[in-house]
């Protein structure tokens, strides 16, 4: 873990926990919707409930490949970076891998990882918890997975939008180093800015 500009940590990294949810009706099938775990990362004080540090999010989300009939589908109807991860990754009209990353991922594994999002809060950030953090959750919910995605774009804490024309060089810096922390953690680029690290070949 580095620090950035002299600065120190709020708190002992060493202290963080991460704490994982997942909810769904009992009758819940693969092609109902994907499978999005929230990951919360917290220092506790024990002083009690909610006490301490929170120190970031990170939302993953699980898609089985063969047990969906239309994992292009079922993506692309919950968000706009997600439907991006979809067209790219997967057929629009039969809803298959697409042939060339069938090609270039190991064949063990049914689930494709998608690392949607992850967001440190302000004090934690500048010291490289986030990609430690996600390698870690990644780790966790991996199981069964063929391979991890994601789409380096920074999150405008307003919009969630891209600028316009006016901060687009202070856009493409901060695309530029988040693909570099990602590449930290083995994710390789596929394809339209999309990122993906083969489970099976680590």
């Amino acid at each position: 873990m580095s620090n950035e500009n002299g600065r120190t940590p709020p708190g002992d990294p060493w202290n963080i926990t991460l704490t994982y949810r997942h909810q769904h009706y009992w009758w819940f099938s693969a092609d109902d919707a994907p499978e999005t775990w929230h990951v919360s990362a917290d220092i506790d004080d024990g002083s009690g409930p909610h006490s301490g540090s929170h120190v970031g999010d990170m939302d993953i989300t699980l898609v089985d490949a063969y047990q969906t009939r239309d994992p292009f589908a079922l993506l692309d109807g919950q968000d706009a970076e997600l439907g991006h991860v979809a067209g790219t990754l997967f057929d629009a009209g039969d809803g298959r891998l697409d042939p060339d990353l069938d090609e270039q991922l190991e064949p063990a594994g049914s689930q494709i990882l998608i690392l949607h999002s992850v967001r440190l809060a302000p004090e934690w950030r500048g010291f490289g918890l986030g990609a430690l953090l996600a390698g870690t959750a990644i780790t966790k919910l991996s199981s069964g997975a063929r391979a991890a995605v994601c789409y380096p774009a920074p999150l405008n804490e307003e919009t969630d939008a891209r600028p316009d024309s006016q901060g687009e060089a202070e856009w493409d810096k901060a695309v530029n180093a988040l693909r570099q922390v990602w590449t930290t953690l083995g994710f390789e680029h596929f394809r339209d800015g999309v990122h993906v690290l083969d489970l099976r070949a680590c």
